[in-house]
């Protein structure tokens, strides 16, 4: 991770102004007009909130459009929507730590939350904890109509685990999205290629040659699958094709 999402004036100084701002901006949303109905009026607060935070992250103010939604989840403290939306804004300014704190409170409120699923299991592969990214990862998929990038980010998260049956049985769940993800195919036969896990490797294979045959990379490391499996036949096919898509 580069120095400008975790240095003291671009990281915490965001953060510390979007904190800093929202109780501002709630307590200038919630001030009433003389003669208003108060309940009237502070019933529709929240959905101001949601709506400035929109039309500033529509402007481009990421900034402000995180106060807005702190607001938003400062008035609303069991909503795992509020929370997931400053996870995601907290994200788009490259503050990992609090999307991640924001993410993980939207998960503790509902774990069927598929975006801040999507986000805290990111957060935890990059993290190099892959196995809590498929734990989060897994609730959601339990519902019908998962979305396919759940599928995909759990397929990866085995991937990093080494678990290579589980990451390709994830990857085949994605459906219409799966040419998408030839390269997490690819990923999968080197990591087993390199664990000498021959089995698993040359199942990665045949999904990565399915889904894109003329990759240098795949081929190259099917050639070094072909010889520890000592099938010269499928070497010579292999150089063949690896030689075939260097060209011009």
């Amino acid at each position: 991770m580069d120095t400008e999402r975790t240095g003291i004036i671009d990281g915490r100084g965001k953060q510390l102004a979007a904190i800093l701002l929202a109780p501002l901006l709630l307590i200038a949303g919630a001030a009433l007009p003389a003669g208003a109905d108060a309940s009237a009026d502070r019933s529709s607060v929240p959905l101001e909130c949601q709506i400035r935070s929109a039309l500033a992250e529509a402007r481009g103010d990421g900034l402000k459009a995180t106060a807005w939604a702190v607001s938003l989840a400062m008035l609303e403290p069991h909503s795992s929507y509020a929370a997931s939306r400053v996870a995601g804004l907290y994200e788009s300014l490259g503050q990992d730590s609090a999307a991640q704190a924001w993410g993980e409170q939207a998960l503790a409120l509902d774990s069927l939350n598929a975006d801040a699923a999507m986000l805290v299991g990111r957060m935890r592969v990059l993290a190099g904890e892959p196995g809590l990214a498929a734990r989060v990862l897994t609730p959601p998929l339990r519902q019908s109509g998962a979305m396919p990038e759940l599928y995909a980010l759990r397929a990866l998260a085995h991937e990093v685990d080494r678990d290579y049956a589980a990451a390709l049985a994830d990857l085949k769940r994605t459906g219409p999205l799966l040419p998408a993800f030839d390269w997490i195919a690819t990923g999968i036969l080197g990591m087993a290629l390199e664990d000498g896990r021959l089995n698993e490797a040359y199942s990665a294979f045949q999904l990565a040659m399915k889904l894109k045959p003329d990759d240098a990379r795949t081929l190259s490391l099917g050639v070094s699958l072909a010889q520890r499996l000592g099938n010269p036949s499928l070497e010579r096919a292999l150089l063949r094709a690896l030689r075939a898509s260097e060209l011009p």
